[in-house]
C-alpha cells in the first residue's frame, strides 16, 4: 500500500512540473499556442481515458490510476485555459 501511494505522488508531482513547465514555456514565446492548447487537449483526453479506466477497474492498476487522471484533466483544463487567455504577443518568439 505504501508504493502505490508513493508512486502516486510521484505521479501527482511529474504531472503538476510537466504542465508548469508546458505553460510557462508558452508564455515565454518558445511554444506556439495552438501547440499549447493541442498539448492541454490532449491531456485533457488521456486524463479522462486514464480516470475511466481506473473507474471501470480496466487498467492494471485498478482504482489507483484514478487520481492521477483527475491530475492530469485538471492539470490540462489549467493549461489551456490559461494558454487561450495569455496575450497573442506571449506567444510570438
Amino acid at each position: 500500500m505504501l508504493a502505490s501511494i508513493l508512486i502516486g505522488g510521484a505521479a501527482l508531482l511529474t504531472v503538476s512540473l510537466s504542465a508548469a513547465l508546458l505553460l510557462f514555456a508558452h508564455l515565454t514565446g518558445r511554444v506556439r499556442r495552438s501547440t499549447a492548447l493541442a498539448v492541454a487537449a490532449l491531456a485533457l483526453a488521456i486524463g479522462a481515458a486514464i480516470a475511466g479506466g481506473g473507474l471501470m477497474e480496466l487498467l492494471l492498476f485498478e482504482r489507483t490510476m484514478v487520481p492521477l487522471g483527475v491530475a492530469l484533466m485538471l492539470a490540462g483544463a489549467i493549461n489551456g485555459f490559461l494558454a487561450y487567455r495569455a496575450p497573442e504577443s506571449a506567444s510570438r518568439g
